[in-house]
């Protein structure tokens, strides 16, 4: 590929630059923002560029999650997590302070496409009593917002004979069973005390309408062509954060690279955001005749990848938003990590 330069386009790349660099909205996560703050707290989230926050006030969002609400949606109404206690799992209880903003979702994509994405920050309306569960005495999981609006698109989309990898406390299983659409679903799991706990506690309380099976084994000996044919959707979640989660979804797609849209990985877009600033980078470089040199091997490595994707296409580019569509692409993403280099 080769970029010709221009007075636009040069501008187009000091605003992306200027957006990576400005993590302004990080400073609001963990305030506290009383109910008689919250329009002074939403206009300066304004001023920072939040997108939801832009255009007539009267569609912006409240900062508020009703604690009474949440407790009614469907895993929290039926799924009793405090049943859970014993075989290596504790099941302990703590308590969310009102109005202290948290993020309850993955990172939200610049609808300019400029880089300048984005958070959801949300605080509950009153305490919340959050259920913590230990594995063996480490964190292993706690019940937030975060878990549902990552989870419920990819359970929503599912369909037919799903496989997830990746059990966890059975959230995503669950929601995919209540969708109309799936007719069963396969979980992939590699802990023995997992599936122990997951049968011995949590199943009973599933709806038994369906066809649920699982396989003790290890996510990577199953991720290939000839296990995943087998399904109609697959969703991927077996890793804690996205400090873990990128490493692991490349090892995964360099492996083999799924259909696109037969697949999905959870919080691929947090996990995925800084590949989107390096294509920036490396579109500037490039329109600017220089090459990149980084001192650490993770991003080098990264930058060979992303040089032998655009160096295998035959296009000269002059407008800006051909670059963003390669930038904001997500199966572009996945096709870069996916080289072996």
């Amino acid at each position: 590929m080769k970029i010709i330069n221009s007075t636009k386009m040069q501008e187009f790349f000091e605003r992306c630059l200027e957006n990576i660099n400005d993590d302004s909205i990080n400073e609001y996560i963990g305030i506290i923002v009383e109910p008689q703050e919250e329009v002074a707290v939403q206009e300066e989230l304004s001023e920072i560029g939040v997108h939801e926050f832009q255009g007539d006030k009267s569609t912006w969002p409240s900062l508020y999650i009703s604690v009474d609400e949440y407790k009614k949606t469907p895993y929290n109404m039926n799924i009793h997590l405090d049943k859970i206690n014993g075989d290596g799992f504790e099941y302990n209880e703590d308590v969310m302070p009102a109005y202290e903003l948290f993020n309850v979702d993955v990172i939200q994509p610049d609808p300019n496409r400029e880089l300048n994405d984005s958070l959801i920050l949300r605080a509950f309306d009153k305490p919340y009593k959050t259920v913590i569960l230990k594995q063996d005495g480490e964190y292993w999981m706690t019940d937030t917002p975060a878990e549902a609006n990552t989870i419920n698109p990819c359970a929503e989309k599912a369909h037919g004979n799903v496989l997830t990898f990746g059990l966890g406390i059975g959230y995503f299983v669950y929601m995919a069973l209540r969708n109309p659409n799936v007719d069963s679903v396969t979980i992939v799991e590699r802990s023995p005390s997992v599936i122990k706990m997951f049968k011995k506690y949590l199943l009973p309380q599933f709806p038994s309408d369906k066809e649920i099976e699982i396989i003790e084994g290890d996510a990577f000996e199953y991720f290939n062509e000839e296990f995943l044919s087998k399904y109609d959707y697959t969703f991927v979640d077996i890793w804690k954060s996205s400090d873990d989660g990128f490493e692991i979804i490349q090892k995964m797609l360099e492996s083999y690279l799924p259909p696109f849209e037969k697949i999905d990985f959870w919080i691929e877009e947090t996990c995925m955001e800084f590949l989107t600033s390096m294509i920036c980078i490396y579109f500037n470089y490039t329109a600017n005749g220089r090459k990149i040199v980084h001192n650490d091997p993770f991003y080098m490595s990264i930058y060979h990848k992303i040089e032998s994707y655009f160096d295998s296409i035959d296009d000269t580019i002059t407008d800006v938003e051909v670059l963003k569509d390669y930038m904001y692409s997500k199966k572009v993403l996945r096709e870069i990590i996916s080289i072996h280099k």
